[in-house]
């Protein structure tokens, strides 16, 4: 059997208010990913499912409380952080945000950074970092549009 030690379950939530999605941009001081763009994520505790996760999650990076979310894809990710692999299984959640919600947001300072983006914005350059299995499900779950 293979050990990965550096293996972990998160979460992402793609937050949609008006055809946009909300990208959030690592502080560059931030331990992980800095200066990159992404949604607002993050890892599911020992103690919580991912959707409780995903909720906590908006409400720690964006100070908004949604009341619910809908699971849209799981995947599995593999990758280097500095000089070891990392290994994740990714739950993605979608939440239409409404203007009430919007008047609580505000980012943590884990990120320094945020825009709302249409499907012709996503593949601006400065969004580079989004990783293309991210972009595959903006554009056939969200956009609707091939990748």
């Amino acid at each position: 059997m293979t050990n990965h030690p550096n293996y972990r379950v998160s979460v992402e939530i793609i937050l949609k208010n008006q055809n946009k999605i909300l990208l959030t941009k690592r502080s560059e001081l931030a331990s992980v990913a800095p200066g990159v763009w992404n949604v607002p994520a993050g890892k599911v505790k020992f103690h919580e499912i991912p959707l409780e996760a995903a909720l906590r999650e908006v409400q720690e990076e964006t100070s908004m409380a949604v009341p619910s979310l809908t699971e849209i894809h799981i995947r599995t990710f593999e990758g280097h952080s500095a000089s070891e692999p990392i290994y994740r299984l990714i739950y993605t959640y979608i939440a239409d945000v409404t203007e009430a919600q919007l008047a609580n947001f505000r980012l943590n300072d884990e990120h320094s950074e945020y825009v709302w983006v249409s499907k012709e914005e996503i593949n601006d350059i400065r969004f580079d970092s989004l990783l293309q299995a991210f972009r595959d499900i903006l554009n056939t779950k969200i956009f609707n549009t091939p990748s």
